[in-house]
């Protein structure tokens, strides 16, 4: 009798389930309370996963160790392959006279032509710029440009031309 009574207990849970769920029409449509585009949660989304992988990407190559292992290192210039600048400035005042002066902008210019072509071992030298800005100098001061001239091509250092302003041997027009 008791497995009777269960077996009716369970048919009439059951049915009294099916009664309860079909009173709940499944196929009508629920309308939300409000409506929410799909771009709007969908563009974000997207370019927050984006950014999100580029970042991920950059820091597993940055924190790679053979990122770094194959790179040529760069070369520092020490103070040892720079020209001992008060003796240099000495030698110039000795020879050339207390006034002596750079152009820093045609020191620079060549020296800095001078530095990318000494690996070839060749050197371009544009003759008729040199000349046309000699002529355009004053009488006094066509030594110092051509000074100005030979220190960045045979010195070939732009570091030596900057040097040498800072310590007041600039030319005044």
């Amino acid at each position: 009798m008791k497995t009777l009574s269960l077996v009716f207990l369970t048919y009439v849970f059951f049915y009294c389930s099916l009664i309860i769920l079909e009173e709940t029409n499944p196929t009508a449509a629920q309308q939300p309370a409000f409506e929410l585009p799909v771009e709007l949660v969908g563009f974000p989304v997207i370019i927050i996963a984006v950014r999100l992988s580029n970042f991920v990407k950059k820091l597993a190559y940055s924190l790679n160790p053979k990122t770094y292992s194959g790179r040529a290192r760069r070369a520092i210039t020490s103070q040892d392959d720079m020209i001992d600048m008060i003796e240099a400035e000495k030698r110039l005042v000795l020879e050339l006279g207390e006034t002596v002066c750079i152009y820093p902008k045609v020191c620079l210019h060549h020296a800095d032509k001078a530095s990318k072509s000494k690996g070839r071992r060749e050197m371009v030298v544009d003759w008729d710029e040199i000349f046309s800005n000699y002529k355009v100098t004053k009488e006094k001061q066509k030594e110092f440009y051509l000074l100005s001239v030979f220190l960045g091509d045979f010195i070939a250092s732009p570091r030596f031309c900057n040097q040498l302003a800072k310590r007041g041997r600039v030319c005044s027009d």
